[in-house]
């Protein structure tokens, strides 16, 4: 696995191991802050030291659960994809028709894009802050992410429910409105979270010839 998403093996101070949901949880909670403090102040202006602030917590805290604050940052730009591709998992084994698949696929990526609005923006912003090999792991991952998106297009065609030659190609563009939902979204905006949803979702399908 690489090291963008590599999980230590995390013992406290006395040498006790501790539990995997508890590492699991507080990763997330320093990935929360970390993603909110990179969003705020930049990668470069942020140190370790007010992120320990921020979970009131002890800078030592943070090296049990992540090795520097380049390891950190490579956790936060991963969130995102890693949580759509896990989406796209479930996806593809619900019951439903191949469009059916495709919009529910499209629907629960857009929401965690939502969700994580400021772990994305750090990453489009950051990317060339990532150490080579962790930028490298996310590019495979999101690569993946069309693929995945790819294969469901694929089923719509063979089902005949989306007739388009370069239906599949479609794939990339629909990442690309998926990422720019940042870009135009934001708490407390005038349009809600479920009206961004709904449109980026049409115009996904639009490119494929679904309405």
């Amino acid at each position: 696995m690489a090291r963008a998403l590599a999980k230590p093996n995390v013992k406290e101070g006395g040498g006790r191991q501790i539990k995997p949901d508890v590492v699991a949880y507080k990763r997330a909670r320093i990935l929360e802050e970390a993603s909110a403090l990179f969003f705020d102040r930049g990668y470069d202006i942020a140190t370790l030291d007010m992120l320990a602030d921020r979970l009131h917590v002890t800078k030592p805290f943070l090296y049990t659960y992540f090795r520097n604050k380049s390891d950190i940052l490579a956790a936060v730009c991963a969130v995102g994809v890693t949580e759509s591709l896990d989406a796209l998992e479930v996806v593809e084994h619900a019951p439903g028709s191949p469009a059916e698949h495709l919009r529910a696929a499209l629907e629960q990526v857009a929401r965690i894009i939502i969700k994580r609005s400021d772990y994305i923006m750090v990453y489009q912003r950051e990317i060339m802050n990532l150490e080579r090999g962790d930028a490298q792991h996310i590019l495979r991952l999101r690569h993946e992410f069309d693929i995945r998106v790819a294969r469901l297009i694929e089923d719509c065609q063979r089902a005949g429910q989306v007739t388009l030659p370069d239906a599949q190609a479609m794939s990339v563009w629909m990442g690309g409105l998926l990422v720019w939902i940042p870009n135009c979204y934001r708490p407390g905006s005038r349009r809600s979270a479920e009206e961004i949803v709904d449109q980026v979702v049409q115009a996904c399908l639009r490119l494929v010839g679904l309405k």
